[in-house]
């Protein structure tokens, strides 16, 4: 068997080495895992349970995956390998980041500064789908964050449901703006 046909070689590169988009997604994930994990280990994840990640990523088979949140305990092993893997993942997302113009900084400030946030107040700006797209990603974390901190409903899965459902049309939408038009006469 040839080295270049090896997908587990691949899939690790993929991982270790991630390009700008997967960096993305690693450092968003990564950062919504630590805050969950500071926020379960402070005892506001949820009003009466507490997480166990361990039991949570196999499905209960090693452990419950939620406590209640009088006797069940405040930091386990899992905790600690649940904070190193979105440690983990941060790093790996941020290295790739730190490599790129700008750096660390100057992705900060894209994320703020950038062509989908003009469209909430202008259509002209990028198109009607555009501003939907930017309206479903304002809604879907303000959903979020409205709920986790007015319900400390951090891990509801209704809560979940609606801000997944707007934060995806939001991405698809606004990656449907800048694709380009097609041809009117498809003969």
């Amino acid at each position: 068997m040839s080295e270049d046909n090896d997908d587990s070689t691949s899939v690790l590169e993929m991982i270790m080495n991630p390009n700008k988009t997967l960096a993305n997604w690693f450092v968003s994930l990564g950062l919504l895992g630590l805050l969950l994990a500071i926020l379960n280990l402070a005892g506001c994840i949820h009003p009466s349970y507490r997480v166990s990640w361990g039991g949570v990523f196999t499905l209960e088979t090693t452990n419950k995956a939620f406590g209640s949140i009088e006797d069940a305990s405040a930091f386990v092993a899992s905790d600690a390998i649940f904070m190193a893997l979105c440690a983990g993942l941060v790093f790996l997302g941020f290295r790739t980041i730190n490599q790129q113009e700008g750096g660390v900084a100057a992705w900060f400030k894209s994320i703020f500064v950038n062509e989908t946030w003009p469209a909430l107040a202008d259509p002209s700006v990028g198109g009607w789908s555009r501003l939907a797209g930017a309206w479903c990603l304002l809604l879907g974390v303000v959903n979020y964050l409205y709920f986790g901190l007015n319900s400390v409903g951090w891990i509801d899965p209704g809560v979940y449901s609606v801000t997944i459902a707007l934060l995806s049309f939001g991405l698809a939408l606004n990656y449907f703006s800048f694709a380009p038009e097609g041809d009117e006469n498809l003969d």
